[in-house]
């Protein structure tokens, strides 16, 4: 038999484009994901499950990468800002899922006024560390060996990040209204100063155990504080696509009636039994747990003669 074990098809724009809501997407992993193996599966009559399903956090771009890096935030003093400078989101949402944030579609003016939107810092969180990082951005920092600096001061220089002394100023140069843009940072601060984001509910605090040491900031939000200003695009970048041909509990490949295709087997993200809602490192273990099932299944074939 044959397992088909290719990865998704992120770096396939074409099939992006037909199946998922969204546009300029960047992506995260290997860019051998390029979606052969759904159309191997497709060519052998296979049914197709979960293919506008992504996880997908936000990232900014680097020129000259092949894959983007992963948004980071190590200090509380930031916001996410439209196209039109204001606020949309709870900016702690899980990055697993931070797509469906930012894909929808403006019905009148036929536009995705979300991607890309726009990180707005002050200088408190520039010295605080790289806004980038996280395991997720593995391919960009170690196959690609991309040294991102510790005080984002090299990213200031090539542009990847926008420095402005106003806020004002700053809305000027990433084009979006400066008083939409002073308008939400204000009322961010007032808010935050009063102990509360009525508007999206983003904590204060972390409450209970951080996650991921280092990488995790306990204390959420606060008020952006003085200047200089700053601000980064910031794009859907895709950690992987969940979609591919629909398998059974034994990792047989289903046709479009729900039988087996014979002796045809899928395992890992190609085809994952995952949706919309991702728990976080399980793509992993189904790689693990599907790899195993998938083996021993087309190892009980009858052998052909």
């Amino acid at each position: 038999g044959v397992v088909l074990a290719t990865g998704g098809y992120e770096f396939d724009d074409n099939m992006l484009s037909n199946h998922t809501m969204g546009q300029k997407f960047h992506r995260l992993g290997h860019p051998g994901n390029t979606g052969d193996g759904v159309r191997m599966a497709q060519a052998a009559g296979a049914d197709l499950w979960h293919m506008n399903a992504l996880s997908c956090p936000l990232g900014l771009v680097v020129p000259g990468l092949k894959t983007a890096l992963q948004i980071n935030m190590l200090a509380p003093s930031y916001i996410y800002v439209d196209q039109d400078g204001k606020r949309f989101a709870n900016e702690k949402m899980d990055n697993h899922t931070c797509i469906y944030g930012v894909n929808v579609l403006d019905p009148i003016k036929h536009r995705y006024p979300r991607i890309p939107c726009f990180v707005v810092f002050d200088e408190a969180a520039r010295l605080r560390g790289p806004i980038i990082g996280g395991a997720t951005s593995g391919y960009a920092l170690n196959r690609e060996n991309y040294k991102w600096s510790k005080d984002n001061s090299a990213e200031i220089e090539k542009g990847v990040i926008v420095s402005a002394p106003t806020i004002e100023e700053l809305a000027k140069k990433i084009n979006v209204p400066a008083e939409n843009l002073v308008e939400t940072v204000n009322r961010w601060n007032s808010q935050i100063n009063a102990g509360a984001d009525k508007d999206f509910g983003r904590p204060l605090e972390k409450k209970g155990k951080v996650a991921f040491e280092g990488r995790e900031a306990p204390v959420i939000s606060r008020p952006i504080g003085d200047g200089p200003y700053y601000a980064a695009e910031l794009y859907p970048t895709i950690l992987n696509t969940q979609g591919g041909p629909r398998r059974n509990k034994l990792g047989q490949v289903l046709d479009p009636f729900g039988k087996p295709i014979a002796r045809l087997y899928s395992a890992g993200e190609l085809g994952s039994m995952w949706g919309h809602i991702y728990q976080g490192a399980t793509n992993n273990s189904e790689a693990c747990v599907f790899g195993r099932i998938a083996g021993r299944t087309v190892a009980n074939e009858t052998p052909w003669s």
